[in-house]
């Protein structure tokens, strides 16, 4: 159950901006058999498909990326075969551009080895994630006491 609470909060955070796209592309993962999915959005750090199966969080998979070629990328998270992949090597600005405007067929060859070995293993269910919504609490709270602090000493002074 927390996986669940975990995997679903994970996707509100975003490090980078998408750009909806829907289009065909081709996966391979630990085995290295093609398996076609609809590349429904990218960013500069990853990239959301759907249509995959058996898909697991921290799994290592190949992308193809048209107007790009190849990408190795983890799973994210996957649910009910869709599924958020985030890219080892992040793309470049004009890649992002490339593969917005090219067309869904990738002309390239993938590796014709298993999903490559250097990618770091997924973070344990209990690692901490990073919450936008706690740090706008904290800045107040903190720009409240050192304002609330320069008073006490305000005062302080004043009395001496």
């Amino acid at each position: 159950m927390t996986g669940s609470y975990r995997t679903r909060l994970h996707r509100f955070y975003r490090a980078a901006r998408r750009q909806q796209l829907q289009r065909v592309s081709t996966l391979r993962a630990d085995d290295g058999a093609p398996v076609d999915v609809l590349l429904e959005d990218v960013s500069m750090s990853g990239c959301r498909i759907s249509g995959a199966v058996d898909l697991t969080p921290g799994e290592a998979i190949w992308i193809g990326l048209a107007g790009v070629g190849t990408r190795a990328a983890r799973i994210i998270w996957a649910e009910s075969g869709r599924a958020g992949c985030h890219f080892i090597d992040p793309l470049s600005a004009a890649e992002f551009d490339q593969t917005h405007q090219a067309s869904s067929v990738v002309a390239t060859l993938f590796p014709a080895r298993p999903a490559p070995a250097f990618i770091a293993p997924a973070e344990p269910e209990d690692a901490p994630r990073p919450s936008r919504a706690g740090l706008k609490p904290m800045l107040l709270a903190a720009l409240f006491c050192g304002g609330l602090v320069a008073v006490l000493i305000g005062w302080r002074i004043a009395l001496s």
